[in-house]
């Protein structure tokens, strides 16, 4: 049974969260609930970006001969064929090739990004650089991408990292593969990678070392009566759905354990506010 001997420890700021939660499920009771600090690795990051535009009438033919012809032509044969100047299609070629839709071979050959934009009838408009800012949280072990900086917390909370030890293990993401940075800057929701319109992340650097950042997260302890047991719950954000839930699994593993002992936590934190 929920041991109603026991003070709750509730912080004022999360009554409100407290509240809520146990009044969506009956069957729960919130034993305890603070706020603490953690650290977050943040990295300035420059993006290179190439977004596309309606190719012309010759850009077309020219790439339509490089990727659809059975042996590409060079360009002078293809001048022929068209009943133009070489010079034009030189000209234009070295415009291709500059946006990397055509390889430098003698004879006229599409790249892979290339056939990617001629699929939508574009090519790759000159490549824009913009900053973002990669978060590292060593705790759900993720990486998300955020627009702007993020910025430090209060100092005066207690750090999360004193009552309960989980291994710090940094995540570096200089030497990814291109392909993951992409995917991630989509699930982080934003719109510098959009396949389906044509613009594209082409490259990405990592312009310095990364800077520790203070954020609040809410830890609560939180009792299941069906279950007659206790369960750790971390959260970031004011809507009670914001679990994290990978940071959650790996401190309930340290509780199951024998790991973390609740009533010190609760002593410490609050001594230590």
């Amino acid at each position: 049974m929920f041991p109603t001997s026991v003070n709750r420890h509730i912080d004022e700021h999360l009554q409100n969260t407290v509240l809520e939660i146990e009044n969506e499920n009956p069957h729960l009771s919130v034993f305890y609930a603070h706020q603490f600090r953690w650290i977050l690795s943040q990295y300035p990051v420059e993006l290179i970006i190439k977004e596309p535009r309606k190719f012309n009438v010759l850009e077309e033919f020219i790439i339509r001969a490089g990727s659809e012809f059975e042996t590409p032509p060079t360009p002078t044969e293809l001048a022929s064929i068209l009943g133009l100047d070489v010079v034009f299609i030189n000209n234009t070629i070295a415009t291709l090739q500059s946006l990397q839709t055509l390889s430098g071979e003698s004879k006229i050959k599409v790249t892979d990004e290339g056939r990617l934009f001629y699929q939508q009838g574009t090519v790759p408009q000159p490549p824009y650089t913009v900053n973002v800012y990669a978060v590292s949280n060593y705790l759900e072990g993720s990486v998300m991408f955020n627009s702007e900086s993020l910025d430090d917390v209060s100092m005066k909370l207690p750090e999360l990292s004193k009552f309960i030890k989980i291994p710090d293990k940094s995540i570096d993401i200089a030497n990814w593969e291109l392909a993951k940075i992409q995917q991630i800057i989509q699930d982080s929701g934003l719109s510098f990678h959009q396949p389906s319109v044509g613009k594209l992340v082409t490259g990405f650097q990592v312009l310095s070392t990364p800077k520790n950042i203070w954020q609040s997260v809410d830890l609560l302890v939180i009792f299941h009566h069906q279950e007659d047991k206790f369960s750790i719950q971390l959260r970031q954000g004011k809507n009670i759905e914001n679990i994290l839930k990978t940071a959650s699994q790996k401190i309930n593993s340290l509780l199951d354990k024998g790991k973390i002992a609740l009533t010190e936590l609760c002593e410490l934190s609050d001594e230590n506010k």
